[in-house]
């Protein structure tokens, strides 16, 4: 008897493991939808604090401290983003705190630091303290920067960093979503760090701790002079099949805080043993030290138990084609 079976449905495995949100966002960026996953997840906060904030407390009390602190970040973004709200809705402002005389500006940061300091209470240690000062309004949120110091001493825990209120938790424009708004731009900070291969803080971009998806804020470094120097920047056009959108957002002292709006290149390499090979051919100084590499793969090519050879040969299709269109541009200049 012939035992005819149901057609099986197409399964969505980013509905299946919700919980799996870092591992998703680490393994692509730019998903046609976030709404799907994103408000099924159990832990909606991605990344992790600075070490300085981390090892204020007691190995034994750290993981109920950190819980508490980022419920103290939460409440204290959900404030500043209601102030902000209410503020242009009174007409206080017409588009951002700068608005303010500077004076106001000044009266107004301090209540946003004794508010926060409040949350903070029983949390932090007795000495150290927080303030919070406005810094600009981009078109998705505002920026402040938040410092933590001993208050005994007067001397900063730690550098600097840059707090970021988006205005809305869910961007708000269904076609804009995949690239901006904290859900995409925590998808791209953990995607870039993953892919990168060393800390963001050598490359154009400042560093990134966290993104919390349910409270709609992020934390990274504050882009000030202070910042490390970039010594490796990203080649995102050639290399990473990135293109970014807003072009209109110059970088602050060498460095990109802001990473909404970047896209993938029709080209874009998902697959990352492809990239891994991808990225070591491009990296190759041109002549002898290129040519030694490339012989050495194709000797591994050779060899049937060498594993991932598909992806090497890909990589190296990938990487001729680069090669071919870079000698073109030149020939036709």
């Amino acid at each position: 008897m012939k035992i005819m079976l149901n057609k099986v449905s197409k399964i969505n495995y980013e509905k299946c493991y919700p919980s799996r949100l870092k591992n998703i966002f680490k393994a692509n960026f730019g998903y046609k939808t976030y709404d799907s996953f994103v408000p099924q997840t159990k832990w909606k906060i991605v990344g992790n604090l600075p070490h300085e904030i981390i090892e204020l407390w007691d190995r034994k009390d750290r993981k109920k401290s950190i819980k508490l602190f980022y419920r103290a970040m939460s409440n204290m973004a959900k404030y500043l983003r209601a102030c902000y709200k209410e503020c242009k809705k009174s007409n206080i402002i017409s588009y951002d705190f700068n608005d303010l005389e500077p004076e106001d500006l000044k009266l107004l940061e301090k209540d946003f630091s004794q508010f926060f300091n409040k949350l903070l209470k029983g949390i932090l240690p007795e000495n150290i303290k927080a303030s919070i000062f406005y810094i600009d309004r981009g078109c998705w949120g505002n920026v402040f920067k938040l410092v933590m110091y001993d208050k005994n001493t007067r001397t900063r825990i730690m550098h600097d960093k840059a707090l970021k209120v988006f205005h809305n938790v869910k961007c708000n424009i269904k076609d804009l979503s995949n690239s901006q708004g904290v859900y995409a731009e925590a998808n791209f900070w953990t995607y870039l760090k993953n892919i990168v291969g060393h800390k963001l803080d050598k490359t154009q971009f400042t560093r990134h701790y966290i993104s919390d998806l349910e409270h709609g804020y992020s934390l990274t470094e504050l882009a000030d002079k202070k910042a490390p120097k970039t010594t490796s920047p990203l080649d995102l056009d050639n290399l990473f099949k990135i293109f970014y959108t807003d072009t209109t957002n110059e970088a602050i002292n060498t460095k990109i805080y802001d990473v909404g709006g970047c896209l993938k290149y029709p080209n874009f390499i998902k697959d990352k043993v492809v990239m891994k090979y991808f990225k070591k051919l491009m990296h190759r100084n041109p002549g002898k030290d290129l040519n030694e590499f490339l012989e050495a793969l194709n000797n591994k090519l050779k060899n049937p138990k060498t594993p991932h050879r598909s992806k090497i040969q890909e990589a190296i299709r990938l990487f001729e084609l680069e090669k071919n269109k870079d000698n073109q541009i030149i020939q036709n200049l």
